[in-house]
């Protein structure tokens, strides 16, 4: 008892340090059900229950420790410019609507004139008295939840908000063919018609949203102002719908103190309950939860794992999920498109898409059984221009040729409208079909020195660079040729912020912001003249990307001593980017002769590159099916586990 009190304490004592030098910030603590074990001994605690001795030991501490709860209405006047929120601002919410609020937390909050909020779901609020309410994947009695007639009661109160927790939207459903159960208000149902088309989604959650207002409507008077979602999980399109319902203000489980300046995306909430760990407590006050964290990954093909057998391909799934928990790292790039043939272009993806054919849709699936199951991020593994759409699609054509070179990847001409709009459309379909955290760019995001010299990139060129629409010209001028270079890395910049605009549009947020990573070759580190070659540039990266993804491979790179060369590579890459930013992916096999590099040359290369600095590093391609490279080789040098201890 003592030390889950001195937990608290710790986490009460730090937030000062987040709040007190500027008024407009604040914390959320989020509570569930209480529970008053005099008077029922026999209730079971179920995750994020509370009881009251419990809750009445946090309201003691607020007070002592200076705190002032603050309600809704208070932040929106602290917005406005009427009046800054008090120092040592907090406040209090409570989820899900359980009749504990109005018997227990609703008497302790006149008692203790502290405001609140109290989130509802509406179609729990209708279920006649006698009924089961259901209740993920059981039911629990009627009498656990709220009445309308007590929130009417209650509402007359200026120190309760009651918000919308969704009308029917607490819940699961299926989101893939395998029977995934994800959050209803960020998924496109699945059913054996198949998918919710994007029409059909957004209808769904603008028409329960729209049912939440009228009730809150007919029963208590007015419409709520406050969108609490579900399980925490939202995404743009669910912002914008929400705003458009009168809801502007949303609240997710993402842990990190909010400013009123902020009204971008959903505030954040410190989820507690009864057993809330010293080391958690400290992971919330400090913010180390949605810092960037020292990455350890594993890039996966899923052309590795696809079969057409799917007993034999849920096999090859369970043997991956174990191998990448038991290697103790958190996080997998994951290939979202099928490259059979090893030329990096996508031909089909592994998901549901508007331009390309569908493998199999396996993408979603193992994406989410890995968060689940194996507890790591995911990064969606995609090319940036590198997609076959067959004719008649314009490509990116290099002027000695007259054409595609074929020693490089097919990329569509990015300078093409109609290019551009389906890259953009595959990525949002992406985002709307799976489940993911994050983005890495694959490494087809290039243009070499003598490209693109298609029509639409020389027109291109001249109407919005000011160049001549003539490759040959610009390269006999050595400023023409530094302006050519550097206004193509900049637009291949550009585009991909596009890209991750567009998946981020559907995409369920885990994290406070989407980071993105993107792979950048080896010689445009050690060699700044390089940049010409691949339209890349370092010092431009470390700026735009949240992790800068260096293809450490010496063996592809030719070095004649691998061990020279990533040293060399370590310390050019540090001299312009921080190591939190920098990721290093080595090669686990040898390219020139198709063989696996030793897991203990692996293993060794990883701890040169940590010694040199690197902080963030993987390997590609993960061989699970044989077992290469070793985990057990591996480990010292690699598991996250290890290191801590």
């Amino acid at each position: 008892m003592r030390a889950w009190i001195a937990a608290f304490l710790i986490f009460c004592l730090a937030m000062p340090a987040l709040a007190e030098n500027n008024s407009g910030e604040f914390s959320v603590i989020c509570y569930h059900d209480v529970v008053d074990l005099d008077v029922t001994p026999e209730r079971k605690l179920y995750p994020q229950t509370i009881t009251r001795n419990r809750l009445v030991q946090h309201f003691n501490l607020i007070e002592e420790l200076g705190y002032q709860p603050v309600s809704y209405q208070q932040i929106l006047d602290a917005r406005s410019g009427k009046e800054p929120l008090p120092e040592k601002a907090v406040f209090l919410t409570f989820d899900d609507g359980y009749r504990s609020f109005y018997k227990i937390v609703y008497p302790l909050l006149k008692l203790y004139n502290y405001p609140a909020m109290l989130a509802v779901v509406g179609s729990w609020i209708d279920v006649p008295a006698g009924s089961p309410v259901p209740y993920g994947n059981t039911t629990q009695p009627r009498e656990r939840f709220l009445t309308w007639e007590q929130l009417r009661e209650m509402q007359q109160s200026p120190l309760v908000e009651i918000a919308s927790h969704t009308y029917d939207l607490h819940k699961g459903i299926i989101g893939n063919p395998f029977g995934n159960q994800q959050p209803a208000a960020t998924t496109s149902a699945w059913s054996t018609e198949g998918y919710e088309s994007e029409s059909e989604y957004t209808a769904r959650i603008r028409n329960d949203m729209q049912m939440t207002r009228a009730r809150f409507k007919e029963e208590l008077g007015y419409t709520p102002r406050v969108m609490v979602w579900p399980y925490g999980a939202y995404s743009q399109a669910a912002l914008d719908m929400a705003a458009n319902e009168g809801m502007a203000d949303t609240f997710s489980l993402l842990e990190f103190t909010n400013n009123v300046a902020d009204t971008s995306g959903a505030l954040g909430r410190y989820l507690i309950d009864q057993e809330t760990s010293l080391e958690t407590i400290e992971e919330i006050v400090t913010g180390s939860t949605w810092q960037r964290q020292t990455q350890r990954i594993v890039q996966v093909d899923l052309d590795y794992l696809y079969d057409e057998n799917e007993e034999q391909q849920s096999r090859n799934l369970d043997v991956l999920l174990d191998r990448i928990k038991r290697q103790g790292i958190n996080t997998v790039y994951l290939q979202a498109f099928t490259d059979e043939d090893g030329n990096g272009v996508a031909e089909a993806m592994y998901f549901p898409n508007r331009h390309l054919p569908m493998k199999a849709d396996l993408f979603n699936r193992v994406a989410w059984q890995l968060k689940k199951r194996a507890g790591v991020k995911v990064f969606a593994w995609m090319p940036v221009m590198a997609f076959d759409l067959g004719e008649p699609y314009q490509y990116i054509s290099d002027i000695r040729y007259g054409k595609l070179n074929s020693s490089q990847y097919k990329r569509l001409s990015p300078y093409v409208e109609k290019n551009r709009q389906i890259i953009l459309e595959i990525y949002e379909d992406l985002g709307r079909m799976a489940n993911f955290d994050s983005l890495l760019f694959h490494d087809d995001g290039l243009m070499t020195d003598y490209e693109d010299a298609s029509s639409a990139a020389l027109s291109w060129y001249e109407q919005k660079w000011n160049l001549p629409a003539n490759i040959a010209q610009i390269r006999q001028d050595e400023e023409l040729m530094a302006e050519w270079t550097r206004r193509k890395t900049q637009f291949l910049i550009d585009f991909t912020y596009k890209l991750r605009d567009a998946a981020d549009y559907y995409r369920q947020y885990d994290n406070k912001r989407f980071l993105i990573a993107r792979n950048i070759y080896a010689p445009v580190v050690l060699n700044p003249e390089s940049q010409a070659w691949f339209a890349q540039d370092i010092e431009a990266f470390g700026q735009a990307y949240d992790y800068t993804a260096v293809m450490a491979m010496p063996y592809m790179e030719g070095a004649e001593n691998a061990e020279a060369w990533l040293r060399r590579l370590a310390a050019e890459a540090l001299k312009v980017m921080p190591a939190k930013r920098l990721v290093f992916e080595l090669q686990a096999v040898d390219w020139r002769n198709q063989s696996p590099v030793p897991s203990e040359t692996l293993a060794q290369w990883m701890e040169l590159i940590r010694d040199a600095g690197i902080m963030n590093y993987g390997y590609y391609p993960d061989d699970f099916i044989n077992g290469h490279p070793k985990t057990g080789v591996l480990r010292r040098e690699f598991s996250l586990e290890t290191e801590l201890k």
